[in-house]
């Protein structure tokens, strides 16, 4: 899956090189994206910064989250995370 291998290059430039997705399905794809990302927004915050500008993120998408907690957010997150590597999937595919 063309989705899995460009998270897991994003990720492991920013992140750990180690890292690996070991989703099968499109629910466990958000289901391990969405921990990784509550991982590093947690234990390292500089490197969720640096994720998000790889993954290229807009930033204006990031300050327009309404979420009350860290659950919240990190889903929408997860959204617009996926939402952009599939946009970078598709591109790539259709040029």
């Amino acid at each position: 899956m063309q989705l899995v291998r460009q998270l897991e290059k994003d990720f492991q430039l920013s992140v750990a090189s180690d890292l690996i997705f070991n989703a099968q399905t499109a629910e466990e794809l958000v289901v391990e994206t969405q921990f990784f990302l509550e991982k590093v927004a947690v234990n390292t915050p500089a490197k969720f910064s640096s994720l998000l500008y790889r993954i290229d993120v807009a930033e204006a998408d990031i300050n327009n989250l309404q979420a009350g907690n860290l659950a919240e957010y990190l889903e929408q997150v997860t959204f617009l995370v996926l939402k952009r590597e599939f946009q970078k999937v598709y591109i790539r595919n259709t040029l």
